[in-house]
């Protein structure tokens, strides 16, 4: 389906600029996204002289010097102090130029209305063409060149086919190759060299676009349910085929898989048999081997027990003798050497006992004696307490403390006598 976007006529124009500086003149043959394309730029002119010139890059300058074009040999860069009647006149785009021309009703040759969208590309590819250029055609007259041409040459181009031929043409150099010969030969004396023309969009009248697009639906839904038809029937046949086959395989398959394991487990039933043919056989042989050395062991073992049994009677009686005669030895020793420590013991103990009854003997008359001192020295110490009494002048006591005092008084004056006397 064809673009609905269509391309607006481009217009080629010629733009005045302040100075030539390369930013003002990239900034002047910028066409801004719009459909006006700058071709040729004039700068103003200076009253006296021109105090400082830059002479830009990247584009075809041209001098005049007293109005009249010539070339001042002057290259790119900044240029002082330049009379006035030496100046920049034109500077015109090196650049290749894509000029949009698009054609709108064009019949076809069965009647129908179409429109296209046609770009031209061009250059001015050097200082002569520029002249050329500048002084014999201009960007305007340029301009409607163009669009005069492409629209004659598109007409004439669509008016000789079909509608059908005509949607072949878009993308197609070759179906303008004609028109471009034409415009290259009458634009080459102006100095503009075309380089390509190409019909880029082609568009038929939405009632007609519509019926061909659902026609060319239909079309391709019954090509595409065709295609699909022959596709399933194929892919039916093809899966019964292949169905069969793998069944025929898988029967051939199993057939040798059982075959395999009737050979296998005949090998492994025979090999069974012979292994426990030759496992019994070992069984046998081990066992009889086994029995031969138990017998002999047997006979062997008996023999040596008897053998050690002697030597080992014959050595426990020597060893029991010896040990009873040393046994008796140590058994009187021991005796002998008790019967001492006791008859010792017995004499240490009665001499023990005659020095404990002494001792007896003479703690009982010590501690009698001790008494009576204890009492002499305590009846002494009252006394000097009654004194000290006696020295401090009187003190009336009564009742019980009264009595206990007259009580040990008494039994002082009673005692002290005794003691006086036995001393």
């Amino acid at each position: 389906m064809q673009s609905e976007t269509y391309m607006e006529k481009s217009r080629l124009v010629q733009r005045s600029i302040m100075n030539t500086s390369n930013g003002t003149v990239q900034s002047g043959l910028d066409r801004g996204g719009g459909t006006d394309i700058p071709i040729v730029l004039v700068p103003w002119g200076a009253c006296c002289f021109h105090c400082c010139m830059e002479v830009p890059t990247g584009s075809h300058v041209l001098w005049e010097k007293f109005d009249q074009a010539k070339d001042m040999g002057y290259g790119p860069g900044i240029k002082f102090c330049l009379p006035a009647w030496e100046r920049i006149s034109h500077v015109v785009s090196a650049q290749t130029i894509s000029y949009s021309a698009p054609a709108r009703g064009v019949p076809t040759a069965d009647n129908i209305l179409v429109d296209l969208n046609v770009v031209i590309q061009f250059t001015i590819p050097d200082k002569a063409s520029a002249q050329l250029f500048v002084y014999k055609l201009g960007a305007k007259r340029l301009d409607a060149l163009l669009a005069a041409a492409c629209e004659e040459g598109v007409r004439a181009l669509v008016y000789g086919s079909n509608h059908e031929n005509v949607m072949d043409l878009a993308s197609s150099s070759g179906s303008t190759a004609a028109i471009q010969a034409s415009l290259t030969e009458n634009l080459h004396k102006y100095g503009v060299t075309v380089r390509s023309m190409i019909i880029t969009k082609t568009k038929l009248p939405t009632d007609l676009q519509t019926r061909l697009e659902k026609t060319t639906t239909m079309i391709s839904e019954m090509e595409n349910a065709e295609k699909q038809n022959g596709n399933d029937q194929l892919v039916v046949k093809n899966e019964g085929e292949v169905k069969l086959v793998e069944v025929e395989k898988d029967r051939d398959r199993r057939i040798q898989a059982l075959e395999k394991d009737l050979v296998l487990l005949k090998t492994e039933a025979e090999e069974k048999v012979a292994a426990e043919e030759g496992r019994k056989n070992v069984l046998l042989e081990n066992a009889t081997a086994a029995q031969s050395r138990a017998a002999l062991k047997n006979t062997h073992e008996q023999e040596m027990a008897e053998v050690q049994g002697k030597q080992f009677k014959a050595e426990l009686v020597q060893s029991t003798t010896t040990r009873c005669a040393e046994m008796k030895v140590k058994a009187d020793q021991d005796a002998r050497t008790l019967i001492s420590l006791a008859e010792a013991e017995y004499t240490v103990a009665e001499s023990t006992a005659e020095s404990l009854k002494e001792e007896g003997r003479a703690e009982e008359v010590a501690a009698e004696k001790l008494q009576e001192k204890r009492k002499y020295e305590l009846m002494w110490d009252k006394l000097d307490i009654l004194k000290d009494i006696a020295k401090t002048g009187r003190k009336v006591v009564t009742g019980e403390r009264a009595e206990s005092m007259m009580n040990e008084l008494c039994n002082m004056k009673t005692a002290a006598p005794a003691t006086m006397s036995r001393r």
